[in-house]
């Protein structure tokens, strides 16, 4: 195998300035952001429609579009909240990418719009 010295004693320096891990701060939030964005939108298309412009097939569906608002809240207060966070952190390790990768995967698996009524098996 060959051995490119520059090269290591570059990524070595490099790892040293930020902390053992050269990703930065800044693609994190936006995979985060990304992430964030895409789980709202498909919670907004998945939003079952009403079968007639009716304010009464809207009353039916009451329960879906209250759970899909709770949802799209709760999400944009994560947002909102994570958004603070990332101004008080200063070096992104192994660790906090893993609990970011988690805490993005279960807001995905458990948000309120997968427990709606129309979604729940008889």
């Amino acid at each position: 195998m060959k051995e490119y010295p520059i090269l290591c004693d570059k990524i070595e320096c490099y790892k040293k300035e930020r902390g053992c891990n050269p990703m930065k701060k800044d693609r994190l939030i936006v995979l985060t952001d990304a992430v964030l964005a895409i789980i709202m939108t498909i919670l907004i298309l998945e939003l079952e429609k009403p079968t007639t412009p009716s304010l009464e097939a809207f009353w039916d569906l009451r329960q879906n579009f209250f759970a899909c608002f709770l949802s799209f809240f709760w999400l944009g207060s994560l947002w909102m909240a994570l958004n603070t966070l990332w101004e008080k952190v200063e070096k992104i390790s192994s660790e906090i990418i893993w609990w970011n990768l988690f805490l993005l995967l279960e807001r995905q698996e458990f948000s309120l719009e997968n427990f709606m009524p129309s979604k729940i098996p008889v």
